[in-house]
């Protein structure tokens, strides 16, 4: 399921942390669309994670983005292929070639989460075909229709999903329920890191509980887990292998290995799903040089506790020996 993040003028972007979950969530293609000068500006297909901050950075440079009204989409692809013509938002046209251009400005910009129940065109997505043969003439038909309630409710029977809709003069239409998060509305949550999870042994597995009920389980004390951007070393390109720094041993079974964002390891443990920091263990690429972590092929992984957390508990050791 893709993510749009629409954005008020006046209110803060999200920080980075916030966009690379999305993209890690999403990461077929992103696209951004603001209000400029009595227009929508469309900038898409973003392939890359760096590709797109890069662009944000650029714009930060001659635009004020927080006082400007903003709408991000990030992809998983459903229909039409992953390739940057498809990445979201698009302007209300009945040119697929149109919904194609990657630089454009139009007076009204769409981006769309979910399925739309309706046959595409080969190589194109549900979306564009929906733009094609239904938004656009009813934009022609009615120009302020994203001002008519009667309309936006129209539009979500028909889609059974969620859109963004933002105007040249910055106003943004929501269609579908949306998520507030400082301002921001976000037709999901699920790049947001799990807020309760806990082992409890009663149940023999993870399972999602509040504080409140976590508090009278009578388990062990409740582990609270993070989700970080993790690469399962197996993306790595051919050649990469394993060294393991207590024996010495090098193989390149990859299986199971993952590494962050420094470049460090992690294994996931299938018992539990989890992954656990394993310093002992190195990866290297076919070069014989330090893997690197590539944001492109990364995902959202549950660790038990992360590399910072380990050393804090070795320090909290330390501590009390002293």
């Amino acid at each position: 399921m893709c993510v749009i993040a629409a954005k008020p003028a006046g209110v803060k972007m999200p920080d980075l942390d916030t966009i690379k979950r999305m993209w890690y969530r999403n990461p077929d293609g992103a696209g951004i669309m603001y209000a400029n000068d009595g227009k929508v500006r469309i900038d898409k297909g973003f392939m890359k994670l760096d590709e797109l901050t890069a662009h944000l950075d650029k714009l930060g440079k001659t635009l004020d983005l927080d006082a400007l009204a903003v709408v991000m989409h990030f992809r998983i692809t459903t229909h039409g292929g992953t390739c940057p013509q498809n990445c979201h938002p698009f302007p209300i046209t009945r040119s697929v070639k149109a919904l194609q251009t990657l630089h454009q400005s139009a007076p009204v910009g769409v981006a769309h989460n979910g399925i739309i129940p309706i046959q595409p065109r080969h190589g194109i997505s549900d979306t564009m075909e929906y733009i094609t043969t239904q938004l656009a003439p009813l934009y022609a038909m009615a120009p302020d229709f994203y001002e008519d309630p009667n309309a936006l409710e129209l539009i979500r029977n028909a889609i059974k999903s969620k859109m963004a809709i933002l105007t040249g003069d910055g106003k943004i239409a929501l269609v579908g329920d949306f998520t507030n998060r400082d301002g921001i509305q976000y037709s999901n949550t699920y790049h947001e890191p799990a807020a309760f999870t806990h082992l409890l042994e009663n149940v023999g597995g993870w399972k999602t509980v509040t504080p409140k009920a976590a508090a009278k389980a009578t388990t062990k004390e409740p582990k609270r887990l993070k989700e970080i951007p993790l690469m399962f070393a197996e993306f790595l390109p051919p050649g990469a292998f394993v060294r393991y720094g207590v024996s010495g041993e090098v193989s390149d079974d990859l299986a199971d290995l993952l590494l962050d964002e420094q470049g460090r390891t992690y294994t996931h443990a299938c018992e539990d799903d989890l992954c656990y920091p394993d310093p002992n263990v190195y990866v290297y690429d076919h070069n014989g040089s330090p893997a690197k972590f590539n944001p492109d092929e990364a995902s959202l992984e549950r660790v038990a506790y992360t590399y910072a957390d380990m050393y804090a508990r070795k320090a909290k050791k330390q501590a009390k020996k002293k």
